[in-house]
């Protein structure tokens, strides 16, 4: 989601992070994982304008894709990589939910893989169809010039928002960061519209020849259309952004509902699990604490809320110090951008849902 990774950029170059890529291709970066026998995840380095994990599941027959990632070329890349694994097609691509980095590269599987077939949650289905009009072309570089413009007054004055000078560390950060930017706005005239092909409403089991992916829709939780992906066989779950690495992304959320469906997926007893964004885990450690936080906010924020309480009141009331020390680790980057999606719209999703104020997702 084009909208939701300005913030990250910008707190990067405020910690003075620039992470280098491990491996290139071309302006971006991934690197190929084999996550158990014919199951590989895509995972992109860190970026200014994020991409979702793409992964594929083979089978004797036919291929499943759960997600497709937000920058053309990298999409065809991934696509021709997979024709590489495996000389079986791709039928199916599911794509978790409807923020533009998880499914802006299906077109590109699709020119590949002309005979795919798209799959999704209704919700997630009307929400792709509606960006039809804005996620390319000049309204994506007009959003796309609009998180970047701080970052070039910065670059440009010396100075931050509050008039304090840029440091140099911080200017070569954000010098990177606009870069990644241009970079992405040239895609703008690259992307191309693929919608969902079929819908379903809550389960979907998916035969891949030796191999079933069920496909699951557990109620409303980082969005209302939420799919996850599960291998009973090897134990392997692929959340989408349910779960995301190394803090939850939290926008347009339904946090007490998203409680209640990270406890669904703790008692799949997944052994594998791959995140919407981040590395692939082999435990339900970082799972569990998504889940304890969750629990946390909304049993906070329903015990303090009171009619009329504005907002920014709910927020005074609610404390997760202690859940920010245990994601952050002590890494100042991750501390700001956690603090700054727990403490600011994961309360105001709060308080939209004690009050009955919901704001639609996608405004």
């Amino acid at each position: 989601m084009l909208g939701l990774i300005a913030f990250a950029a910008l707190a990067a170059a405020d910690a003075g992070i620039a992470t280098p890529p491990q491996k290139s291709w071309g302006p971006y970066t991934y690197d190929t994982v084999k996550v158990g026998d014919g199951v590989y995840a895509f995972i992109e380095t860190m970026h200014s304008i994020v991409s979702g994990n793409v992964i594929a599941v083979i089978g004797t027959r036919s291929i499943l894709v759960f997600d497709t990632g937000q920058h053309p070329p990298m999409a065809h890349a991934i696509a021709e990589d997979i024709k590489r694994l495996s000389d079986k097609p791709v039928r199916y691509i599911a794509v978790s939910h409807w923020h533009d980095d998880h499914w802006v590269g299906n077109a590109d599987f699709a020119a590949v893989y002309p005979d795919v077939q798209v799959l999704a949650h209704p919700f997630t289905a009307a929400q792709i169809a509606e960006r039809r009009a804005t996620f390319a072309g000049a309204p994506c570089k007009a959003l796309l010039e609009k998180q970047v413009k701080p970052m070039r007054d910065e670059l440009a004055s010396g100075k931050k928002a509050d008039g304090s000078p840029v440091s140099d560390e911080r200017r070569k950060a954000l010098a990177v960061e606009a870069a990644g930017f241009d970079e992405q706005e040239k895609e703008c005239d690259q992307m191309r519209f693929r919608g969902v092909d079929l819908t379903f409403e809550s389960k979907l089991a998916i035969d891949l020849g030796g191999r079933t992916v069920e496909l699951m829709h557990l109620g409303r939780g980082n969005t209302a259309g939420d799919i996850v992906a599960w291998l009973p066989e090897s134990k392997t779950l692929l959340t989408g952004d349910l779960l995301v690495h190394p803090f939850p992304f939290a926008t347009q959320s339904y946090i007490t509902e998203w409680a209640a469906v990270m406890h669904k997926l703790d008692a799949l007893d997944a052994t594998t699990i791959v995140p919407g964004h981040g590395p692939v885990m082999h435990d339900k450690r970082y799972l569990e604490d998504v889940a304890a936080l969750l629990d946390a906010l909304s049993a906070q924020a329903h015990a303090a809320y009171r009619p009329g309480m504005t907002a920014d009141e709910l927020r005074s009331k609610v404390d997760f110090s202690a859940f920010s020390d245990r994601f952050s680790h002590g890494e100042r980057f991750i501390k700001i951008n956690f603090d700054y999606m727990i403490g600011q719209p994961a309360i105001d999703r709060l308080w939209q849902e004690l009050s009955g104020q919901w704001k639609p997702e996608g405004e």
